[in-house]
């Protein structure tokens, strides 16, 4: 009896030590288990009241420029590293995305970010170039940065358009009403005097709101996803899928789509 029982517990104990080794080598063959919060899921924050960039469709999906190309980025990523990661967005406050990020609460933000030394995050490889732009109503007197002084402008909290700005006139100068299609709503409305924008997303509340975009720019930049400062791991396997996307025609038609 004695005998018996000691095999059944070398036996059990044998099958365990299969089993964890079986887990072990499941954990390991996945090359981003250390640099995703969820193994086999690529979470993105981000603040869907960015159109082109990112919107609310009306069944309340996000979607834009840098939703389509995140998917076509992730197709390349899973290709060239052999695993089946998958996208979950996740909305948030644009001036909640980076914190979000250093609190490991996301693995990858997208919201049309600019680089800015004050963001402590890795900037992926750029996949546009943009511009930071003035717009405002015919009869506001505004055709430029010079004529923005004493009036009522706005842009977005944490942006380098609002740092920009405020650089022009004066932090206490500018205002944060809330997102970017309540300052737009406010601006058609007579509220504002102009708002600072991405000029992608500039031009798209111009043509709804019949809007007029000056034509000298208050910065030039170029828009990245971001990551986690720390993370290289990710980063660079990212920036690879980037880089070959880009480099297809396929890249120019979603550009061309959007109006970029």
């Amino acid at each position: 009896m004695k005998k018996l029982l000691t095999i059944a517990i070398t036996l059990c104990m044998f099958i365990g030590l299969c089993a964890c080794s079986s887990k072990q080598e499941e954990v390991n063959d996945d090359p981003f288990a250390d640099a995703l919060l969820t193994s086999g899921k690529i979470i993105v924050g981000t603040s869907p009241d960015y159109p082109p960039f990112e919107s609310l469709n009306a069944q309340g999906e996000v979607e834009g420029f840098e939703v389509d190309l995140l998917n076509e980025v992730l197709k390349i990523f899973n290709e060239q590293n052999g695993t089946d990661c998958t996208v979950e967005l996740k909305q948030m406050d644009f001036s909640t995305i980076i914190s979000a990020l250093q609190a490991s609460q996301i693995d990858i933000g997208m919201s049309g970010f600019t680089y800015s030394p004050d963001r402590d995050c890795i900037f992926a490889t750029p996949h546009l170039v943009s511009k930071q732009v003035i717009v405002t109503r015919e009869d506001t007197g505004i055709n430029g940065p010079d004529d923005l002084m004493g009036k009522k402008v706005a842009s977005g909290t944490g942006t380098t358009g609002a740092e920009a700005l405020a650089a022009l006139i004066g932090e206490e100068n500018v205002l944060y009403p809330g997102d970017y299609t309540v300052m737009f709503q406010s601006l058609a409305a007579g509220q504002l005097d102009a708002v600072v924008a991405d000029e992608a997303v500039g031009d798209n509340y111009v043509k709804e709101f019949g809007l007029k975009k000056c034509e000298k720019s208050l910065v030039d930049e170029e828009m990245s996803f971001i990551i986690k400062t720390g993370n290289d791991k990710l980063a660079d396997a990212f920036n690879k899928a980037i880089e070959a996307f880009m480099a297809t025609p396929e890249y120019e038609a979603l550009k061309d789509q959007y109006g970029l």
